[in-house]
């Protein structure tokens, strides 16, 4: 009786949060529409502002961390957010004998005729090399902290596939890593709480009380700060869910 009250209250939910997102849906502009807000005055604000006023080499990066700065924030929250309830969900114990399942070892042992476990050693330095690369380069180039975060991650899950069973490897569990994407959250908080304190506004990285450098450097280094809360918050937010799972059932 609770468990079939429980899928109810679940479907009414949905069903409420569905009709609610429909009857806003007429409130979105509509797509490709050249009257609309951003094809106005946003977007060419963002292209011929931007670059000057937000110090910024990079436009995508000057957008997402100053014009849309507490957006982002939010974003990286819900990523936060989403591996907490995954560990929620998975922290209940399975009984009786378990199967082989998507994450045993034996199901990603080969690739075609080549041993996974002789091609991962060689391949996990390359990404974790390249999300470092990512990261250092997201102020000025493509890149940033989310996809430097997911790289870090991916690098993590391809150590779990090495290492094998959870005796085998060093394992992170979903407590730690919760602790530390809200370190990460923390950080990116900070940075922009900082300039506050020193007459500036929320995420006025040129506030920041870092006297030896200009206006245009301290800029910079408070979207590097930024993309290092991002980065550490993604990385440990998906570390997070893969490790809810693996405590279900580990890796043979």
């Amino acid at each position: 009786m609770k468990g079939n009250k429980s899928k109810i209250a679940g479907i009414v939910v949905i069903v409420a949060a569905t009709v609610m997102l429909w009857d806003f849906i007429d409130l979105l502009p509509v797509i490709g529409d050249p009257d609309s807000a951003p094809n106005t005055h946003v977007s060419k604000v963002y292209i011929e502002e931007g670059p000057e006023k937000r110090h910024s080499a990079n436009l995508v990066t000057g957008v997402l961390a100053d014009y849309r700065g507490v957006d982002t924030l939010l974003e990286t929250t819900v990523i936060f957010l989403s591996g907490i309830t995954v560990t929620l969900i998975m922290s209940g114990k399975q009984s009786g004998k378990q199967e082989d399942g998507p994450f045993s070892f034996q199901r990603f042992r080969a690739f075609g005729l080549v041993e996974i476990r002789v091609v991962l050693p060689i391949v996990l330095p390359l990404v974790l090399l390249y999300a470092v690369y990512v990261f250092v380069h997201g102020e000025v180039s493509l890149g940033g902290g989310f996809q430097a975060g997911a790289l870090l991650s991916v690098s993590y899950i391809l150590y779990c596939f090495i290492a094998g069973s959870r005796k085998k490897r060093f394992g992170i569990s979903p407590y730690a890593s919760m602790c530390i994407g809200a370190f990460g959250l923390l950080i990116y908080f900070l940075t922009g709480l900082t300039p506050v304190f020193f007459g500036g506004k929320f995420l006025e990285y040129s506030r920041l009380p870092l006297p030896f450098l200009e206006e245009g450097q301290r800029h910079a280094v408070g979207i590097i700060l930024v993309e290092l809360g991002v980065t550490i918050c993604v990385a440990a937010s998906l570390i997070t869910i893969l490790e809810a799972i693996l405590e279900r059932k580990d890796l043979k």
